[in-house]
């Protein structure tokens, strides 16, 4: 039943999945349905069976066939026929490419003919599930028209009995005594699966048709059987499915090319790739079969078949051979599961596509504007240039068709939301740092325009984007750790497909901090940073760098001695060496090698950031390095050191440190110009000149003096050279693609132009304006220039940058939200406090000004003063109401402040709100910023690194106001080359800042196919080593598994022996009861005490109750006999199970806090408590050692202890009171017929009485007496008797005389000497619902009547009389009290 659910779940599944309606056929005869009325057709109806419960057809289905056939097994027969029918006439479509495949393969014709080599094109399968006669004539039919048949075994019934058949004839063979063999144990599991067949010749028919099956299931090169385990993991059963499917077919059909092709459509479409690589190309030896571009857009368009496209691609599939605009296109069309893109990528598409199909111009036009709105990337895709490629019209080669063709299938990936596919196509990308920073960007665009719409949808791609920037990041740290050439030589280079950008600059554009964190950008920065120049540690190490630095470029002669230039860096610049100035050991050859060592590219510049190393490789650089220090000096030491802070990997240096630096061949006035063109060194320069700058400019505010000229000129034309240069700097960024803020940029330059025009004109119309404002407005100035430091200097140093940014989140969120959230506070006391404290106050702006600053000042401190009482304000304290004007306050002076208890009630609830509340509140939240950004901000402070880098590395290099010079050169040059007098070479080199040229680069070099191949298997071994990590994470795991199913296991089996111990235990100690009882049985005689063994006070299950008493033998019944583990369990019937007239006389759960009243609990005494009468004394009598009453003891609860010995249960059970539960029997005899008859229950088991004979509770006031009279009054008197008003009797004299008056009530006076009363037993009593706390105790009366005459009719019908003989079953004490009543009446006859 489980497994048909499963099946129904699998199928509704995929009805839910799949946006295209599945074919869902049943066949079913009519006279399962109900309402069908085929009862009165006139067919006969042999058996009940052949009508079952009638049912409803199955809603799933999408077609029906109705069996009009009223025999269950006709119906069966013609349901199979149908099916195999059905399937047969599907199989039967052959396609003229079939044809021709089987004419070509050889095949015969006349099995062609037959059919026993055809394509199939609709696989059918079988499934087995338990069965019986029905379902083994349906698998006989199919197994005889080829149809497989999976059985799974461990269901029970046909399908356990077939696997085993099968299983067997596979292992044992085909000959005659295996066969023997089969058929014997077939026959013995058939007879025990269905033993209501009784026939004989059914049984055999069933087991030589299960013969059958399996002979026909084995045929020489196909199995139509295959079978499973019900143990196995059959939420999927295609798993199953298809390997049955392939084995059913034989060797000719499954090698045709159109079968391959087929069955590996089947299994993707199902999505199975491991049975597609061992069941379909494991079989594909000659490998006919072959990738075609149709198969491959049913891979990218079905989701989820990642393993698929990956199988493609590592098959060299051709994607310029496959991907045409029109069919990237029919991709966004048509693709599965499109909800992602129609979802969140058509909210950037024009609104003319929301109501219609997408349009051609969707590719053509709105996919690049989509692309550079989301990730900053324009022109991405070129349509003409794929589908030129796709016809074979290359633009350039096929290497680069093939990458633009990925390029646009990952854009595809990504925009469809497919990011795991979008991750298997980068693994054969050829590119796939810049494709992976692509994506982060694309996906990063993609969340911030989702996440207005749906927050899990952004989190999900923002999390898929730094999934992909982290990929990027692993590549390159592979890439730096296993040759830093190849990755610089990466850094540097740009890509033409991603905007001639370098990966650097991609990832500060798509806002990649994590990428440009890495050691290698930095280092990269570094290089950049530094200019290629080193400072020295000579004279004192203590002295600064930065010192150094600045003193060397402003008083030249310290370049001597504390900057050096290696040659690595300047090797272009041995040309200028002449032959006789170089030094013992080097040759002209130097100059040519280091110069050959330049790309072409590089010729230009005469310092290239690339030149430090070789696009060849490691070891060539460090061969080139060597060769260049032996011609540099022979017989001196070498050694390679790599220093982040120079940025220099393993350069060989000599023990003096001279021979790989050019600082004696190298001119002066280049030494110069390239200490000044380092964008170190322009960062300092620039820095102390615009502290000079504010120095000027601190001095100017601050002087006392209303127009001094001078001074104020000089700031001004300062401030515009500071202008003019931040302009030319960044129309010079935008043309050369620096990353530059336009509106950042835009609004600090017309703030600043507007100070100067603004302060030009107050100093021009000083007549005319308060030269106070002029000087607030210079101040406001000089306040800007000195914050405007902190976000132009302080991001380069590494405890300063990441500080700023700390500040920066503090105040543009944590206190933006605290102003948000103080500003009603502050804006509603503004108003309440001015009004209650200065109501008389006019109405101007000096209210205004008050009101707010009280409000706001608050934050910093307490107006304590305008709530104090002062002289002078009491002086005019109003004394009368003026009666002609209308007066608030109770000053005359509107400005002394009222005070009242609402003033100081306002105020303080104020000052507690932003004191206490407000502000602390703020200081958490910086706090709490500090904490979260911490880590993060280091990553922050290494991205503006970049900016700021890049930023000085364009400036001129003279700082304002000296550098109109820098660029009055740069303007002489270029009107030289207008006027030709300069070639435009020679203006590349001398025009622009010298850092810049290092990273320009307007016609990259074509890269081999040895660097696609690096770069291609660096990323697949990236997935290796995931891989390997995965495999190990997971060993690791299913160690720790195994290890928890061992210990699980280990405790398992120790329970279990624990539990079979207590078992043997119980075991032991049942056995050893159950012998004593059959030997109490075997050898009971008639004798009172026999009772007294607690044989029925220890038979389990309690009464009314499923619990087991504790099992004790006979001999441990005492309580003088030890018994350690004696741990009865505990029960007490509940107060409101008891009959309503018994309630009153429960006592309560007893706990080990006794009631406040301790006579209640009287134990061996009687007590009267509230007003109920309490008798807890035992009637046992005493044994012959004992004198006077007996006494029970206590248990260690303090509860009474059973006289016998134990019962296996303690507490109060069915019983009403702790202790004895006294009950009194009456034994009535007479003689009739000439034989004793005995007063006994009718019925021989008793179930609603407590003893065979007549029996009654002493409950309350009830003595013994009273409760024998009563009990006799119950069996004979009428309702309305004359005994009714009869005083209940004290002694047994009484109760005679009474019980005389009922039983003969025509003779009350005289009818107690018909009778003969006699006590005959009183002591404890052997009962089943005795517990160790409470136990049943008997008063036995015997009352004989002696005449039968005027006897009335017993009025409880629930008795009678009988003889002795006809007592059937009785208790052993109830027939020892008949033996002693029988014995005594003889004796006394």
């Amino acid at each position: 039943m489980m497994l048909v659910k499963i099946i129904v779940f699998t199928i509704s599944g995929y009805l839910k999945k799949r946006r295209h309606a599945i074919l869902l056929m049943g066949v079913v005869p009519m006279s399962l349905l109900r309402g069908s009325d085929d009862e009165t057709d006139g067919h006969d109806n042999d058996a009940a069976e052949d009508h079952p419960e009638k049912c409803d057809v199955n809603p799933s289905h999408t077609h029906f066939i109705f069996v009009k056939e009223p025999k269950q097994e006709v119906a069966t027969a013609m349901r199979s026929q149908i099916i195999v029918e059905l399937a047969a006439q599907v199989s039967r479509r052959r396609n003229p490419t079939f044809v021709r495949e089987v004419q070509n393969t050889g095949v015969d014709e006349v099995s062609y003919q037959k059919g026993t080599v055809c394509h199939e094109q609709v696989p059918l399968i079988a499934v087995l599930i338990q069965g019986g006669m029905r379902a083994l004539d349906m698998v006989h039919d199919y197994l005889k028209s080829d149809v497989p048949v999976l059985v799974i075994k461990g269901t029970g019934f046909l399908a356990d009995i077939l696997a085993f058949a099968y299983e067997e004839h596979k292992e044992r063979g085909n000959n005659r005594s295996a066969m023997d063999i089969i058929r014997r144990d077939v026959s013995k599991r058939v007879a025990r699966s269905f033993p209501g067949s009784k026939k004989d010749e059914d049984l055999t028919l069933m087991r030589n048709r299960i013969i059958d099956c399996v002979i026909l299931g084995s045929q020489k090169e196909k199995e139509l059987i295959s079978v499973v385990e019900s143990s196995e993991d059959l939420v999927d059963l295609d798993n199953y499915f298809l390997p049955a499917v392939f084995a059913a077919r034989s060797r000719a059909t499954n090698i045709l090319k159109e079968q391959v092709r087929s069955d590996f459509l089947l299994t993707m479409k199902l999505n199975k790739p491991g049975i597609a690589d061992s069941k379909i190309l494991g079989r594909d030896e000659e490998q006919i079969f072959q990738v075609d571009n149709d198969l491959f857009e049913k891979a990218l368009m079905w989701k989820g078949r990642e393993k698929f496209v990956e199988r493609f691609m590592e098959e060299d599939f051709a994607l310029h051979r496959f991907l045409s605009h029109s069919r990237l296109l029919n991709l966004f069309r048509h693709a599965e599961d499109n909800d992602f893109f129609v979802n969140v990528v058509w909210h950037q598409v024009p609104r003319r596509y929301f109501e219609h199909t997408i349009e051609e111009t969707f590719v053509t036009k709105d996919l690049n504007r989509i692309i550079e709105k989301l990730s900053g990337f324009s022109n991405f895709l070129s349509m003409h240039d794929l589908s030129s490629n796709y016809l074979g019209i290359f633009v350039t080669d096929e290497y680069d068709a093939e990458r633009k063709a990925m390029n646009a299938l990952m854009v595809w990936a990504v925009l469809m939301g497919r990011f795991q596919l979008a991750k298997t196509l980068w693994k054969f990308c050829e590119d796939p740092i810049p494709m992976a920073l692509f994506v982060s960007a694309l996906a990063r665009g993609l969340a911030q325009h989702s996440r207005s719409t749906d927050t899990s949808v952004a989190d999900r791609v923002s999390a898929q984007g730094r999934e992909f920037s982290t990929m990027a990041i692993d590549v390159l740290d592979m890439s730096y750790k296993e040759s830093n050439a190849r990755t610089f030589d990466l850094l540097n280079q740009k890509f033409p497909d991603f905007n001639d950008r370098t990966p650097i600059k991609a990832a500060y554009i798509s806002r990649n901090k994590y990428f440009l964190a890495h050691e290698a950008c930095q280092i990269w920065l570094n290089r950049l940073w530094e200019g290629g120049l080193e400072i020295t540690d000579s004279w004192n190490s203590r002295i600064p760098e930065e010192f150094k630095l600045v003193v060397s470029a402003l008083l030249v002669f310290p370049i001597y001695f504390w900057i050096r230039y290696p040659a690595k860096n300047f090797v272009k610049d041995f040309s200028w060496v002449e032959h006789d100035k170089v030094d013992s050991g080097s040759i002209n050859e130097t100059t040519r090698l280091g110069y050959e060592n330049v790309g072409q590219r590089d010729k230009n510049d005469l310092f290239h950031i690339d030149s430090l190393f070789d696009r060849e490789g490691v070891d060539n650089t460090e061969r080139k390095l060597k060769v260049l220090a032996e011609l540099e000096g022979k017989n001196k030491s070498t050694r390679f050191r790599h220093s982040l802070k120079h940025a220099a990997p393993e350069a060989p240096a000599s023990s003096s440190g001279s021979n790989l630096f050019i600082n004696r061949n190298l001119p002066l006035w280049k030494k110069v110009y390239y200490l000044w063109s380092a964008p170190r060194t322009k960062f300092w320069i620039f820095q102390l000149f615009y502290w000079i700058y504010l120095a000027v400019f601190s001095v100017v505010v601050i002087l006392p003096t209303c127009n001094d000229l001078g001074l104020d000129v000089i700031i001004l034309i300062w401030t515009l050279f500071n202008v003019l240069e931040i302009a030319l700097r960044t129309v010079y960024q935008i043309h050369h693609g620096f990353p530059v803020s336009l509106f950042r940029r835009g609004v600090e330059i017309t703030f600043i132009t507007g100070f100067v025009l603004l302060v030009a004109i107050f100093k021009t119309y000083f007549n005319f304006i308060r030269p106070l404002y002029t000087r607030s407005l210079m101040a406001f100035g000089l306040l800007y220039m000195y914050y405007r430091m902190v976000s132009v200097f302080f991001p380069m140093n590494s405890i300063l940058g990441p500080m700023v940014y700390r500040i920066k989140r503090m105040i543009t969120v944590d206190f933006l939200s605290f102003v948000r959230l103080a500003l009603p506070f502050i804006v509603a006391n503004m108003f309440v406090l001015q009004s209650v404290m200065y109501p008389d106050l006019p109405f101007s702006i000096e209210t205004w000004r008050k009101g707010f600053y009280r409000a706001f000042f608050t934050l910093f401190i307490a107006f304590l003063g305008e709530i104090e009482y002062t002289p002078r304000c009491e002086a005019v304290r109003l004394r009368n109401e003026t009666a002609n004007k209308c007066w608030i306050g109770d000053y005359e002076n509107y400005t002394c402040p009222t005070l009242g208890v609402m003033t100081y009630l306002l105020n303080i609830q104020y000052w507690i709100i932003m004191r206490l509340i407000l502000v602390v509140l703020l200081n958490a939240l910086f706090a709490a910023t500090m904490i979260k950004v911490k880590e993060d901000s280091e990553f922050i402070y290494r991205y503006q690194r970049y900016r700021t880098v890049l930023d000085f590395a364009s400036r001129s290099a003279l700082p304002p106001p000296f550098s109109f010079l820098s660029y009055s050169f740069d303007w002489v040059i270029v009107c030289c080359v207008k006027t030709q007098g300069l070639g435009k070479q020679k203006e590349k080199i001398l025009v622009g800042p010298r850092t810049v040229k290092l990273l320009e680069n307007h016609a990259p070099a074509k890269r081999s196919y040895e660097s696609y191949s690096y770069w291609m298997g660096l990323t697949k071994e990236y997935y290796r080593r995931k891989e390997r990590e995965e495999r190990a994470k997971n060993i690791a795991q299913d160690q720790v598994s195994r290890f928890k199913g061992l210990a699980d296991d280990q405790k398992a089996i120790r329970g279990s022996l624990a539990r079979l111990s207590d078992k043997l235990k119980q075991l032991e100690k049942a056995s050893l009861v159950y012998f004593e009882e059959i030997k109490h049985n075997m050898s009971r005689k008639g004798h009172a005490k026999e009772g007294t063994l607690n044989q029925l006070s220890r038979l389990s299950p309690y009464p009314g109750t499923g619990i087991k008493r504790f099992l004790i033998p006979d001999h441990k019944v005492s309580w003088d006999t030890e018994l350690s583990d004696y741990k009865p369990p505990s029960y007490c019937r509940d107060t409101y199970d008891f009959p309503v007239a018994e309630r009153h006389y429960v006592d309560p759960e007893f706990t080990s806090r006794p009631r406040k009243d301790p006579a209640f609990w009287c134990w061996n005494a009687t007590a009267v408590v509230g007003g109920k009468k309490i008798d807890r004394r035992t009637v046992a009598p005493p044994t012959d050692t004992e004198a006077g009453q007996v006494q029970y003891a206590l248990d260690h609860r303090g509860l009474p202890r059973n006289i016998v010995g134990r019962t296996g249960l303690a507490d109060r059970g069915n019983l009403c009171m702790y202790g004895p539960n006294l009950c009194v029997q009456v034994v009535l005899t007479r003689f009739r017929d000439d034989a004793l008859r005995f007063l006994v229950a009718k019925t021989s088991t008793y179930p609603n009485l407590p003893s065979l004979f007549p029996s009654s509770k002493t409950l309350g006031f009830r003595n013994r007496f009273h409760a024998a009279w009563q009990l006799v009054e119950s069996l004979f008197a009428l309702p309305d008797g004359p005994v009714k008003d009869l005083a209940p009797p004290e002694d047994e004299e009484h109760m005679h005389k009474l019980m005389g008056a009922v039983i003969f009530p025509g003779s009350p006076d005289d009818g107690a000497k018909f009778l003969a009363v006699q006590q005959v037993y009183a002591g404890y009593l052997d009962h089943v619902d005795n517990t160790d706390n409470a136990w049943m105790e008997t008063v036995v009366w015997h009352v004989d009547i002696s005449t039968g005459e005027g006897l009335p009719r017993v009025a409880d019908e629930n008795f009678t009389w009988k003889e002795r003989s006809h007592i059937k079953r009785m208790r052993p004490f109830e027939d020892h009290i008949i033996q002693h009543v029988t014995i005594s009446k003889v004796v006394d006859d």
